[in-house]
């Protein structure tokens, strides 16, 4: 059976994969990620928002870059999708274009298994006013 989504179950980890986001400029977005969460088997990643803005040639440095190290691993005993927000509300971590990497770290000492599963890659407007 087939399951939509970035799927990597390689042990050293370093897999790695960009998907973009090109939304209106000048407004704030929260970038969120859908992953699996199950309580075996399952890996560490490192997931990257880089804002350009309205700079889709990436012709300058991004005016922002976020990192966030997400664990795939709880101590439920289910299996679900579960939304992990990557950037704030209160800063502005995606104003326009921005690019979204997600690389696989190395296999977690005493765990059996390292699989990262993505799922959705999604954006919504900040609810907070910035200044």
């Amino acid at each position: 059976k087939q399951r939509p989504g970035y799927i990597s179950t390689d042990p050293a980890g370093g897999s790695k994969i960009t998907f973009p986001i090109d939304l209106p400029v000048g407004e704030c977005y929260v970038v969120y990620i859908a992953i699996l969460r199950s309580y075996t088997g399952m890996g560490t990643m490192t997931v990257e928002v880089r804002d350009y803005g309205k700079d889709k040639q990436k012709s300058a440095p991004p005016k922002r870059s976020t990192k966030k190290n997400v664990d795939g691993l709880w101590q439920s005993p289910i299996s679900v999708w579960s939304d992990v927000q990557i950037t704030e509300d209160h800063v502005a971590g995606c104003t326009g274009y921005c690019e979204v990497d997600i690389t696989t770290d190395p296999q977690v000492d005493g765990r059996v298994g390292n699989k990262v599963k993505v799922l959705t890659i999604s954006a919504r407007k900040c609810s907070k006013t910035l200044h």
